[in-house]
């Protein structure tokens, strides 16, 4: 396989060869090449001692080769060539108590693009392979590999609709060829058409995958089209937006079958079983690699370690078993195994996105050699609500890495699946989806500024196995009147209300939200703000009421001193409809302050208070809880070399032990601008377990270009909690050198 890759590589610089002969080529090629080379050697010592004393230790060596080779370059004015190759091995010798076999891991991963364009259209074609082998000493060698074939046409005529045509074959196999061996061939055609303010689309999509292993030949035709159009008149007082979108999707097959999502949620939240997520569209629309807003990689000492929820909305109650998540943002490296078993999903089911209901916990998700996702699969559960909530990285060591080194993962997509049966499997489905929608405001007054809005919306999802037949319909309609309008030069006030009806679920929903605000600005350092808002809801034979009243205030005492104080206060009811009304009030107060006597020091205060009142509902009577969260900062760099920085979170609820975390971090480059860079790092947190680091480091430039360098770390690390204390230390020495 790789002497295939080999040979097409080949192939494309004689080609080049060919193409331009001659001095001035061989000079543009030569400057053209890009390549790396990393050699690391690493030494990890590790010690734990439990609660009875027990001492374990671990030492394991490790030698790293990775490298690079890049060539891009014109062939033609038009004709671009962009072959490369990386290529790492790693050699793990592990010794000590309950030491494993040495292993050896391999990547290889070359590929090779030829692309040709002009102002209207471009083409590509492409080859790519992702080989890895895993030798353990004493056992067979296990590979894994993925070849990829794809090309690429871009047609975009001026004028006339754009069209991009796309066809990707991926051969997915592991040695010997006993559990993996797949062929998806992909092909797509997408038109669009954009014409002033009208966007006319269509996006047809045909995989099918060939399964040789369990002998199974599944396809996914998918169409969809999109009419979209967007204007405005009569002097632009009036705006109106249209989007039509309808598709078809038919599936064969298939066991794990794909859900319609339509909604994306997440939000940061140390106590999942209650509180809403907020919609992030982020998560659903389809792009794998931009981050969706949702970082689970290490936040730093100073950052915020509260829990990463994420979830999704069926708009109607569903069967999932499985999700995907797609991450992004650290890099072309793989990620490390110890940390992506590390991270711990929890599943919760809702109703209301209101109050939820603990599912299961997986631990550890499957992650994805080649495509950057974790798998978490569950028992099946039936809810419109599902959400997965795990924790950042907590820095320091997990395992043999150090998770400090990687600040950044990237939440970029999340889907779901449902698991079907052998028999289930081999029939044929149909999905049909619609969705309308209509948004129109008119401006009815300029000043004070006064306009009417007009939101509907229809969709429709049509699901057909074989001789069962599913429908669901939503529909939602929105009337509202919005107002602002200055009072006085200090005074200034803003009001709308809506009214709404549905239906879901064969029920009718009706909605009535109002809100009002007055604000004053009688110094251009002060603001205060009064708001009310409220709404009043009715699904079939329940009701919910909300009305929620703040005072806000945000104030610069001085410059460099600014402080804030919101008081608010917020009154909840809910009818089941037989009679079992559940209410509950909750009142909060916010005090922050941010002191900044100069730029090298920053210091910031803010607390949280949370009182609520309870009753009814199945628990029945009346149940008063407290929250209380104080979050301390203090950052100072004194100068460029250095900087400092401290931190402390304090949170008490109800029924709950008092968890204190605070972290303290210290760097010092006495050399930021010589060859010769020496910088020292020193962290503390208890988040609650205690952890210590401490990280001296010295980097040699071997040019004052600064870009080839020697470097050597250590890194001390110390974690403790009540059952079990762990000392731990990596050396490692690295030469880096660029080309």
């Amino acid at each position: 396989m790789a002497l295939h890759v080999l040979g097409a590589l080949l192939c494309a610089t004689m080609l080049a060869l060919v193409v331009h002969p001659g001095p001035t080529w061989a000079e543009g090629l030569l400057e053209a090449f890009s390549s790396r080379v990393e050699s690391t050697y690493s030494l990890f010592s590790s010690k734990s001692t439990d609660v009875s004393g027990r001492t374990t230790k671990t030492n394991v060596n490790s030698y790293t080769e990775t490298g690079n080779l890049g060539l891009n370059y014109n062939l033609l004015p038009k004709l671009n060539l962009d072959l490369g190759l990386n290529y790492s091995k790693n050699l793990t010798q592990p010794s000590g108590d309950g030491a494993d076999e040495d292993t050896t891991l391999t990547r290889f991963q070359p590929f090779v693009w030829l692309t040709l364009q002009d102002p209207m259209w471009r083409a590509s074609l492409g080859y790519s392979l992702q080989d890895e082998a895993v030798k353990t000493s004493g056992q067979p060698e296990h590979t894994l590999s993925r070849e990829t074939y794809a090309s690429y046409l871009h047609w975009r005529p001026t004028d006339l609709p754009s069209t991009q045509f796309r066809y990707t074959r991926t051969i997915t196999q592991d040695g010997p060829l006993a559990s993996v061996d797949t062929t998806e061939d992909l092909t797509s055609l997408k038109s669009e058409y954009l014409y002033r303010g009208l966007d006319a689309s269509y996006v047809g999509t045909y995989l099918r995958t060939d399964d040789r292993i369990r002998h199974v030949v599944s396809t996914l035709l998918s169409n969809e089209g999109r009419l979209a159009y967007t204007t405005s008149f009569f002097d632009q007082r009036v705006f109106l937006t249209a989007d039509n979108r309808v598709r078809l999707v038919e599936l064969e097959n298939v066991t794990q079958l794909p859900i319609p999502t339509s909604v994306g949620l997440s939000v940061l939240d140390d106590t999942p079983l209650d509180g809403a997520l907020t919609t992030n569209p982020g998560l659903t629309d389809g792009d794998k690699t931009t981050s969706a807003g949702v970082n689970i990689g290490y936040p730093g000492p100073a950052g915020d370690f509260t829990r990463r929820n994420v979830g999704l909305d069926f708009l109607a109650p569903v069967t999932v078993s499985m999700f995907q998540v797609w991450v992004d943002g650290w890099g072309a490296a793989a990620l490390p195994a110890d940390i992506t078993n590390w991270f711990s999903w929890d599943v919760y089911t809702s109703g209301d996105n209101l109050t939820w209901t603990f599912h299961a916990t997986v631990a550890p998700a499957p992650f994805g050699p080649f495509d950057r996702r974790f798998e978490i699969g569950f028992s099946p559960v039936t809810a419109r609500y599902v959400k997965l909530v795990t924790r950042p990285l907590p820095g320091g060591f997990i395992g043999l890495t150090d998770s400090s080194l990687y600040p950044n993962i990237f939440v970029t997509e999340v889907r779901a699946f449902v698991d079907r049966t052998a028999q289930q499997a081999t029939q044929t489905i149909t999905q049909l989806s619609q969705n309308y929608s209509l948004d129109v405001k008119v401006i009815l007054f300029r000043s004070p500024s006064i306009y009417y809005r007009f939101y509907g919306q229809y969709q429709q999802f049509e699901s057909d196995v074989q001789t069962a037949q599913s429908t669901q319909t939503r529909y939602f309609v929105s009337n509202g009147l919005y107002y602002s309008q200055p009072l006085t030069p200090i005074l200034s006030a803003s009001a709308n209300g809506s009214f709404e009806i549905g239906s879901e679920l064969d029920q009718t929903r009706t909605g009535a939200l109002y809100y009002a605000s007055l604000t004053a600005t009688p110094l251009p350092t002060l603001t205060d703000s009064l708001v009310y808002s409220g709404n009043r809801q009715w699904v079939g034979p329940t009701s919910t009421e909300s009305d929620t009243v703040g005072v806000y205030n945000t104030a610069q005492l001085y410059r460099g001193i600014s402080t804030s104080l919101n008081l608010a206060a917020s009154f909840t009811s809910n009818d089941d409809g037989t009679g079992s009304v559940q209410r509950r009030r909750d009142l909060f107060v916010n005090i922050g302050t941010g002191i900044t006597p100069n730029p090298a020091l920053t210091l910031t205060t803010y607390y949280t208070g949370k009182l609520s009142h309870s009753t009814g509902g199945p628990a029945g009577g009346a149940r008063d809880t407290t929250q209380n969260i104080l979050d301390l900062g203090l950052s100072l760099t004194p100068f460029r070399a250095l900087s400092l920085a401290a931190g402390a979170n304090i949170l008490s609820e109800t029924g709950q032990p008092t968890a204190v975390r605070h972290n303290y971090s210290l760097s010092w480059a006495p050399f930021p601008d010589g060859q010769l860079q020496f910088s020292f790092s020193y962290t503390e947190s208890h988040l609650p377990e205690k952890t210590r680091s401490i990280q001296p480091a010295l980097r040699w430039y071997l040019s004052s270009r600064r870009r080839s360098y020697l470097e050597a770390t250590y890194l001390y690390n110390t974690t403790s909690s009540d059952s079990l204390k762990t000392q731990s230390s990596l050396f490692s020495a690295s030469l880096k050198t660029y080309f």
